[in-house]
């Protein structure tokens, strides 16, 4: 039963790839915009990282959306789908910005240090 299933699993995945893998990149025209003379816009503006380096509440924060530091120590934080970040420390909560996101760690944190050993694996 289950060499039958892994048979068919096989077969079924080999058959829906097959096209993917037949095609030849070569082949493929430009997008439409290019094709009817148009310069080719991005879907999406292009986004700026977000630099800091600041002093809040006593702590020297810095680094950017795709990093963050306090104090020097790592704090892991996260983009959500919808563009809003949370962190390790407040991980309930959606901030608008990295910078705010740590600000809120920051408060959260009150004295303590951030580990050096990163955050754990779930």
């Amino acid at each position: 039963m289950r060499a039958a299933f892994a048979l068919g699993a096989i077969g079924g995945t080999a058959a829906a790839l097959l096209p993917v893998l037949r095609a030849d990149p070569r082949e493929a025209g430009p997008p439409p915009t290019e094709a009817a003379g148009q310069p080719a816009e991005p879907a999406e503006p292009i986004e700026r990282a977000e630099l800091f380096d600041e002093m809040y509440g006593g702590r020297h924060i810095q680094g950017t959306d795709a990093g963050v530091r306090i104090d020097g120590r790592p704090l892991h934080v996260m983009r959500r789908a919808d563009g809003s970040y949370l962190s390790v420390v407040n991980h309930y909560e959606s901030f608008p910005t990295a910078l705010a996101t740590a600000r809120a760690a920051v408060d959260d944190l009150g004295g303590a240090q951030l580990s050096l050993a990163g955050p754990a694996s779930h």
